[in-house]
């Protein structure tokens, strides 16, 4: 009960701290063979919207979908529609999961890989920020096809067997570590690769990888952990998998790009604001300030 309050009472301050970006100017969706695409809960708008603000603003153009609840209040969507004009919306709950399960964000990687047979697509969280000089190495990635990942700690993408020993060692109890301690099990795993990973920031090359290779990955996975497998965290898995799996794939240099933890305070162009940390000392919120300064000017 305590930790629902703070974590109520962190995000009610953050969200304090950072209302200036509902007064700032509007941004304009350009055309550009790429598209933005992002979960957006009701709740969430405002921090979206400093999300995708401080994204576009570096790297000035791409189409913008949002995905968001069949019953997100139309108030919410004119906000988002003023503030990015153009913006476009899907529907979470007409999103065709297959043979994967519903929710635990599935819907997204599903929908992103979808998009990506035709187009590159960059999947964005809402609790990330975009505030360094520059974003060159994702530029560089979308311009010329490239998939990539925001890396733990700079770990590579390497082959899917080398995962094993590193997650066996690792004690922690996450569902995404339980699968990787087996993926010597998984069908063809010699010849696949793998990347320890966050979704939360990823460019998916146009014809990178395929929706049925994802579809089998989720198959096998649940074959490996039954129930387990549903537990929030697999999709990460699968993001994990379909980059690490397409031509020419990078991991983002650490910690240029990086998932904010009490390390992190320097170096960075680009934070994903996790929930472990994300109102810590209220760095989110004093970095979100000086990007709102900067639309601003």
């Amino acid at each position: 009960m305590l930790f629902r309050l703070k974590s109520r009472w962190a995000k009610e301050r953050f969200y304090r701290l950072t209302a200036g970006i509902l007064d700032t100017p509007p941004m304009p969706v350009v055309d550009a063979p790429w598209t933005m695409i992002s979960m957006v809960s009701n709740s969430d708008a405002q921090m979206y919207i400093l999300a995708m603000k401080s994204f576009y603003l570096r790297i000035k153009r791409g189409k913008i979908i949002a995905i968001v609840d069949r019953d997100m209040p139309v108030s919410v969507r004119q906000t988002l529609e003023r503030h990015l004009p153009g913006i476009r919306f899907a529907i979470l709950e007409d999103i065709k999961t297959g043979p994967c399960q519903r929710g635990g964000t599935w819907e997204r990687v599903l929908y992103v890989l979808d998009h990506s047979r035709e187009e590159y697509a960059i999947q964005i969280d809402a609790d990330t920020l975009t505030f360094g000089h520059d974003i060159d190495e994702v530029i560089r990635c979308v311009e010329n096809n490239i998939s990539f990942t925001l890396g733990n700690k700079g770990r590579p993408i390497e082959p899917m067997l080398s995962i094993v020993p590193v997650s066996r060692a690792d004690k922690s109890n996450y569902v995404g570590v339980v699968a990787e301690r087996r993926f010597d099990e998984y069908p063809g795993a010699v010849n696949l690769k793998y990347v320890q990973a966050s979704s939360g920031f990823c460019g998916f090359a146009r014809g990178g990888i395929s929706r049925k290779e994802i579809e089998t990955f989720h198959i096998e996975g649940e074959k490996l952990l039954g129930e387990r497998w549903k537990e929030w965290g697999t999709e990460q898995s699968a993001s994990n998998f379909a980059i690490a799996n397409s031509a020419n794939a990078i991991v983002l240099p650490y910690p240029k790009y990086a998932n904010f933890g009490p390390e992190t305070r320097s170096g960075s162009s680009f934070l994903h604001f996790i929930g472990s940390f994300r109102y810590n000392n209220d760095y989110f919120a004093n970095r979100a300030k000086g990007v709102i300064a900067e639309l601003n000017a």
